[in-house]
């Protein structure tokens, strides 16, 4: 309850209780989040093994609601949001959905991890974010799979990707795929 006598930048004060509710109303939400995730996957990785999580950031990419499943996951999505403001300044949309696998750029740890960070807006002012990470089961590289021993670089593991839009107000967008499913032995598991 210590969080609640100090407010984030521009809060205002919020008795503990209510504070309680919407912490547990934002964990509740990531959970869904994560659920959704798992029953919908094509990958036996995400579906089975459950190799994916969840979180939700604010505009300026703080977490606000996280369901803790895999640390090294979640903990990219701030860095990768940053990253895309950056990037991308005010040409951020509703629909819109980027993705980045890049250690330095987008701040994900693991190369066979995809970071997905969509939009949310309230009226016409972005307020937040929702995040996921995966695992995937191919990005090229040497090997397919979660990783090679023998890798000398980074560019052995697989393809780097940049934070890059993937959908742009709701629309795939089809070059990108393209880069995708190239660089992929199993892209119908990837995409």
């Amino acid at each position: 309850m210590a969080l609640a006598s100090a407010p984030a930048r521009g809060a205002r004060n919020v008795d503990p209780v209510t504070f309680q509710v919407i912490v547990s109303r934002l964990s509740g939400i990531v959970q869904e989040m994560q659920d959704s995730i798992y029953r919908t996957g094509y990958s036996t990785i995400v579906r089975e093994s459950k190799d994916a999580s969840a979180l939700i950031v604010d505009a300026n990419g703080d977490v606000i609601g996280e369901h803790l499943v895999h640390a090294l996951h979640i903990g990219c999505i701030p860095d990768l949001v940053r990253s895309i403001k950056q990037l991308f300044g005010d040409d951020i949309h509703p629909g819109d959905a980027f993705f980045s696998n890049h250690p330095y750029y987008g701040g994900v740890p693991h190369s066979l991890d995809i970071a997905v960070a969509t939009p949310i807006f309230y009226g016409d002012q972005l307020v937040a974010w929702g995040g996921s990470t995966a695992h995937k089961s191919d990005l090229g590289g040497v090997h397919p799979g979660t990783g090679n021993g023998r890798a000398t670089e980074i560019f052995q593991e697989g393809i780097q990707y940049p934070p890059i839009r993937f959908a742009s107000r709701g629309e795939v967008v089809r070059d990108v795929e393209a880069i995708v499913r190239a660089n992929s032995r199993t892209p119908e598991l990837v995409l």
